[in-house]
């Protein structure tokens, strides 16, 4: 969408191509974001959010003025994670920033960790169509942003490297079933010593490959939602003694929760999100033979449970590591981090309870994860 209601080109219409193309900073893509609205939706003011680093958001206005000339300018609030996923607390941060109307309309990105508010007006074009198409050329402007501080997954690509992995899974499933078919038939009759080790061997690596095909899968292919009411507490510990099962020697777990909510979720997936983001730290720690913490808190903010868990690890180090942190296929052990598919696993369940997750990289000092997930995850 390149021309407004009246025929006219923007203004800035090479500015927009230029960012879908190719991206660029909060600002530059924030300001896009304003005066597309303002320009095509006919409202009477815009602004646009984004969570920049810790609690810090940074936002960009947008209004008429007399002439038709368009004045923007730039806010800044406070508000965690959850700001971007429960719309009440996006509406408090909101009217913190200054931006009041009765009849704004608010709308959320958790995944991007970004909202927008549009005040109206008398000639606010109201097609569903029209507002459709302006929210998805909205994401993706804001899923191109780039140097912020928190790090985000890139929601277009992890879609195409779930397609990928998908394809991918089912083409190898078919000649490792054979694989280990024949390995284990060989085995029956083989008498030599070196030969049946030979066949074992061959045998157990096809198995490994076996269990990351079902990882990629299940990061393609998640299964069903099964919402059901628990309490949080008990999943913790259940989660926390597996994995202590497993610490690399020198790593103490430790858990700070004193809330015990009740949650509506997917219990099963929920407790495969805290392990595969508690044993992603502990990989870490033993990757970089440091001794030290591995932290998980929580705590219940409005509508929302958040997830913390921090560990004393060298962090995530490299540019190319900070790039790739989410990937499926990526490992970061040359930074002391295995990744592997841990965080892609995390971020699908985050994404199908629609919450939001992310990462702080404090070089030197470790990582820290955050995780936001409605308390209550409606039941389609």
């Amino acid at each position: 969408m390149v021309a407004d209601r009246a025929g006219a080109l923007i203004a800035d219409e090479r500015e927009l191509l230029q960012c879908l193309q190719c991206g660029g900073p909060w600002d530059r893509l924030a300001n896009v974001v304003v005066r597309l609205w303002l320009r095509q939706s006919a409202c009477e003011a815009v602004a646009v959010f984004g969570l920049q680093r810790g609690d810090a958001v940074a936002g960009v206005l947008c209004h008429g003025a007399e002439g038709g000339e368009l004045q923007t300018g730039q806010v800044s609030a406070q508000a965690g994670i959850s700001g971007f996923v429960s719309q009440r607390l996006f509406r408090e941060l909101v009217e913190t920033a200054g931006f009041s109307s009765p009849g704004i309309q608010c709308y959320l990105w958790p995944d991007l960790l970004c909202g927008l508010v549009v005040d109206p007006g008398k000639q606010f074009q109201q097609s569903l169509a029209h507002v459709a198409d302006l929210q998805a050329l909205t994401r993706q402007l804001l899923a191109r942003v780039s140097g912020r501080a928190v790090l985000l997954p890139d929601p277009s690509q992890m879609e195409a490297m779930a397609e990928f992995a998908a394809g991918a899974g089912h083409e190898i499933n078919n000649p490792l079933a054979t694989i280990i078919g024949q390995s284990q038939l060989q085995l029956r009759g083989a008498a030599g010593i070196d030969l049946r080790q030979s066949l074992e061997t061959i045998g157990a690596q096809a198995w490994r490959i076996r269990d990351m095909i079902g990882n990629a899968m299940l990061f393609a292919r998640p299964p069903e939602l099964r919402v059901q009411a628990f309490r949080l507490r008990g999943l913790l510990e259940e989660c926390l003694g597996t994995i202590r099962q497993a610490a690399p020697a020198g790593v103490l777990l430790r858990c700070d929760c004193p809330v015990d909510p009740e949650l509506t979720a997917d219990r099963a997936q929920m407790g495969g999100l805290i392990c595969h983001l508690l044993r992603n730290s502990c990989e870490a720690m033993r990757g970089s033979g440091r001794t030290g913490n591995v932290s998980l808190s929580c705590r219940t903010v409005a509508d929302c449970l958040e997830l913390q868990v921090r560990d004393d690890g060298p962090g995530l180090g490299s540019a190319e590591v900070l790039t790739h942190a989410f990937d499926p296929f990526f490992s970061g052990r040359s930074a002391g981090r295995g990744l592997g598919f841990g965080l892609c696993l995390a971020w699908q369940i985050v994404r199908q309870h629609g919450g939001a997750i992310c990462l702080e990289d404090v070089a030197g000092q470790g990582l820290c994860c955050h995780v936001s997930i409605p308390l209550c995850r409606a039941v389609v």
